[in-house]
């Protein structure tokens, strides 16, 4: 996997390169009515469309570089007109670089507090990609520049700045002291 989120490989006759950043997870999420993660389980655990397989795989050559319309073309041609299971693998494999990124190197992700209201979750696993442009807005990304990231690449920039921009030595407050003494006591 990559942090960029590519992954070539033969398709179609031909090597070709097949990449989900943000924008496309947009798209994906649209076309799909389903977040990427609930997706990818989908995939994964048998229970796909072959619209499912035709997004994921059109949406990849797209963010690889194809044309929309050269896209659409290698869809119809290589996947609707196709044994599904010829093409599910693929899908699998495209996807699973979108959303994993770099394995040798994970994000960590550090938790906050959980907010006292909380957004209501979404339905089939969507994200809120509306959250990503905000918090790359805060990091000084224009929006484009967000769509074009990877979920490996976002979550390295959001660590990146808030180690950068965080006094925070890891050491607990007094307040935090007090409530884990309370809970020990419990």
């Amino acid at each position: 996997m990559s942090r960029r989120g590519t992954i070539a490989f033969e398709w179609a006759g031909e090597r070709r390169l097949f990449r989900l950043p943000i924008s496309s997870l947009v798209e994906l999420q649209e076309a799909t009515d389903s977040g990427p993660y609930l997706l990818f389980n989908r995939l994964d655990g048998g229970n796909w469309r072959v619209s499912d397989i035709s997004n994921v795989i059109m949406f990849g050559l797209i963010g690889g570089g194809v044309s929309p319309p050269l896209a659409s073309a290698l869809v119809s041609r290589h996947v609707e007109r196709r044994p599904p299971l010829e093409n599910l693998i693929s899908a699998q494999v495209i996807l699973s670089a979108g959303i994993v990124g770099a394995l040798d190197e994970p994000t960590t992700e550090k938790r906050r507090k959980p907010s006292k209201n909380p957004p209501a979750d979404l339905p089939n696993g969507k994200i809120r990609f509306s959250s990503f442009y905000g918090l790359g807005a805060v990091m000084g990304l224009s929006p484009e520049a967000v769509g074009e990231l990877s979920l490996w690449q976002f979550a390295a920039a959001v660590e990146g700045y808030v180690d950068a921009n965080s006094q925070d030595d890891g050491a607990l407050s007094n307040q935090e002291v007090e409530d884990l003494w309370s809970w020990i006591q419990e």
